[in-house]
């Protein structure tokens, strides 16, 4: 697990927005983004979802756009989310909230020079 192991100590680091158990969030978050089917997917699903853009931004080497919960909500279904909310142990709307604010962390350290990597 060492990707993963560098992955939550970079994202870690710097991070004071209060939310609460980020290497455990950001691990559970990967678990249930490998359940949807991988990175792949993930991005799909954003660009159906309207959040093309957005996702852009993440992957390219410019500032991130934020997304809301919201947004979250609307690229991915009730189910989908409510997986993501019992590995956080808490409801779909602040499973909503952790992901807009953790992912486009994730997508950015998945894409250093602007490109994803197939790996992921």
């Amino acid at each position: 697990m060492g990707f993963l192991d560098e992955l939550v100590g970079s994202l870690g680091h710097g991070q004071e927005q209060g939310q609460g158990n980020q290497p455990g969030q950001l691990l559970a978050i990967w678990h249930w983004v490998q359940e949807q089917g991988g990175i792949e997917v993930l991005l799909h699903k954003f660009q159906q979802g309207g959040l093309g853009e957005v996702l852009g931004s993440w992957i390219g080497t410019g500032n991130n756009q934020p997304v809301a919960g919201s947004d979250i909500q609307s690229a991915f279904g009730e189910g989908e989310l409510q997986s993501l909310a019992d590995k956080l142990g808490t409801d779909v709307q602040s499973a909503s909230g952790t992901l807009a604010a953790l992912l486009p962390q994730l997508i950015d350290k998945l894409s250093p020079q602007g490109q994803m990597d197939e790996l992921y």
